[in-house]
């Protein structure tokens, strides 16, 4: 039967030298400011913000996406030939 800690993560291969660098970020001073003193709350940490960071882009070319289409309805209605 396994813990419940273990039902709530899930393990992933890292490249070696990755995990190396991990283990050298877990030992900075950085980590220690952010909280993170293990791989595996690195990792997650890292995760969290990468899909954050997606996310945020997504909203940002929906939005552009938006205005320029605002932008030719716009141009096409003020050209319109006069009948």
């Amino acid at each position: 039967m396994s813990s419940p800690n273990t039902e709530k993560w899930k393990s992933v291969k890292v490249p070696k030298g990755l995990s190396e660098r991990i283990d050298e970020f877990v030992d900075s001073q950085k980590a220690y400011r952010l909280g993170l003193m293990s791989n595996s709350q690195v990792v997650a940490y890292a995760i969290r913000e990468f899909l954050q960071e997606d996310d945020e882009i997504d909203q940002i070319r929906k939005r552009i996406l938006k205005t320029l289409s605002r932008i030719e309805q716009k141009e096409s209605s003020e050209h319109e030939p006069i009948q």
